[in-house]
């Protein structure tokens, strides 16, 4: 049986209301639980890992870009968390590049039907109006790669079917998002290590 468009909206919102529980439960959890401490059981399974721990992570965050059932970007708070700063932006970018990369390909792929999936109809024909505008459609990506306010995980997917060849698009990505991704994963990591230190 074939899926409606709204049909495919509904799943996409349910399995990301259960995200965002999800995400809350397991923060409190997290902040009170002795094993994620900085020298608890969870960082000796990080270094039994190996190099193997930030593949998994590369891995979740390429998930996630392409569909983020863990809400508000997260998965980069994670990964500072776990990684540090330097070594945890690195991971976040290169996650992101290649989650990007793909989102480009399975809209050139798959064309307008999953992005319509994602987004109402009304933004739809709104994006859809920009894109077969060059220069604004380019400013649009700047924007949405630059600020965390835009779908720009959708965005990627709209290059897609798109005039933009994937060498421009790609320079796009790697010019603006690590900046996005840098800024907003430092100040949201240390906003909430000051929220959990205070109810510590």
């Amino acid at each position: 049986m074939k899926l409606t468009i709204e049909t495919k909206r509904r799943i996409i919102r349910f399995t990301t209301v259960i995200g965002v529980i999800i995400t809350i439960v397991g923060s409190i959890y997290i902040s009170q639980s002795e094993y994620f401490q900085p020298d608890g059981g969870f960082s000796d399974f990080l270094r039994r890992l190996g190099f193997m721990a930030p593949i998994i992570f590369i891995l979740v965050q390429i998930s996630q870009i392409i569909y983020p059932i863990i809400p508000l970007g997260l998965t980069n708070v994670i990964g500072d968390l776990l990684f540090g700063h330097l070594w945890g932006f690195l991971f976040n970018t290169m996650g992101m590049i290649i989650g990007s990369a793909i989102n480009f390909v399975i809209g050139a792929r798959f064309g307008h039907a999953v992005i319509r999936a994602f987004i109402s109809d009304d933004d739809y024909i709104k994006y859809m109006g920009i894109m077969n505008h060059g220069h604004r459609f380019k400013r649009l990506l700047r924007i949405g790669f630059l600020a965390p306010i835009f779908p720009d995980d959708i965005f990627c997917m709209i290059a897609g079917v798109s005039n933009m060849r994937f060498k421009q698009f790609i320079g796009m990505v790697i010019a603006y998002r690590p900046v996005s991704v840098f800024i907003y994963t430092y100040f949201t990591s240390n906003f909430i290590q000051v929220i959990f230190d205070y109810f510590s």
